[in-house]
């Protein structure tokens, strides 16, 4: 008998480790990646690894002509004389970068040697949500025993208001859903506190986005941290916890931080974790048209190379249009 046309589409199979991307992302059609600002080195020996790993096919480096074929020169990189675009200054690159993404072809955003304040303007022209968001993908030992997580936001968004942090959530769990496989993703709403303090405006954020109509999600918050990754901290606090507190605390997959210091902030100490090797990290921010890669220096060669990973899920697995919140 043939498949009913009405049975819902089968689920993205999930990850149960950060390193499991590259494998994943092997295994999909190669990827179009451009870098504005392509002129360092380090971002094309992070590409053609992810071409010796099927990820990417092509790279299309935009910025400075005659640095861009200095640094290729210097990796020993091969370049077809159409993936080299030359253009003046970080304006002409983020805007000629920007107008290929609208053309088409292009799948991977991977900021190069540019101004990311200037490269974030131009990407304004591409956006796909009310919120554009950073959302880390990690996975370390000593936090909720190594199961990956999802961190927003570490690096994009300056202003949370009640309603940009709504769209951080949405952005979230959807990565959540689409990529990972969580069908029914745990968002914990950190906070210094567990109980709403009119001091602490994080908590009455938390508060009436818990109270929001999430459908697709269990939203919780505010949290401490502790109780939103550790079981035997919710345990030992003996906390009495509605059922919806109770379904998030010590199981979030989702951490909220309530301002980009917090995240970040916490984004470098799992990055200290990462370097003993009791972790994996990747990242892409969500709400453009093709996914959007912002790496650091600091960021370790499997980092950057699961990033780029993470894009391709992305690009086979996430709708990247306006959720529905």
């Amino acid at each position: 008998m043939a498949p009913s046309s009405l049975q819902p589409p089968a689920r993205s199979p999930a990850i149960e480790a950060v390193s499991d991307l590259v494998l994943l992302a092997g295994a999909l059609p190669a990827r179009t990646v451009i870098i504005p600002g392509g002129d360092r080195g380090d971002d094309l020996r992070l590409v053609e690894s992810a071409r010796d790993h099927g990820i990417v096919n092509r790279c299309i480096l935009v910025g400075d002509g005659a640095a861009i074929r200095r640094a290729a020169a210097e990796v020993g990189v091969a370049l077809a004389e159409d993936d080299v675009l030359p253009t003046v200054g970080d304006e002409e690159t983020a805007q000629r970068c920007v107008d290929l993404v609208q053309a088409g072809g292009v799948d991977v955003i991977l900021k190069g040697g540019i101004s990311t304040p200037v490269l974030n303007r131009a990407v304004m022209r591409i956006r796909t949500r009310k919120t554009i968001s950073l959302v880390t993908m990690f996975d370390a030992a000593p936090l909720a025993g190594g199961r990956p997580m999802l961190l927003t936001d570490p690096g994009v968004t300056t202003v949370c208001d009640l309603e940009r942090l709504a769209g951080m959530i949405a952005n979230a769990v959807d990565v959540a859903r689409d990529i990972m496989g969580i069908r029914r993703p745990r968002v914990a709403l950190l906070s210094a506190n567990e109980k709403i303090i009119e001091s602490l405006p994080s908590t009455k954020l938390a508060k009436e986005l818990t109270e929001r109509d999430w459908g697709d999600a269990y939203v919780y918050g505010p949290l401490s941290f502790d109780l939103a990754v550790s079981p035997e901290s919710v345990r030992m606090k003996d906390t009495h916890l509605s059922p919806l507190a109770a379904e998030v605390a010590g199981r979030a997959d989702i951490l909220v931080c309530p301002s980009l210091d917090a995240a970040n902030i916490l984004y470098k100490v799992i990055m200290e974790i990462v370097k003993f090797g009791l972790g994996t990290f990747a990242g892409i921010t969500v709400g453009v048209k093709v996914p959007y890669v912002i790496l650091s220096r600091a960021d370790n060669v499997e980092t950057k190379l699961q990033s780029i990973a993470l894009s391709s899920l992305a690009c086979a697995r996430l709708h990247n249009g306006e959720p529905a919140v």
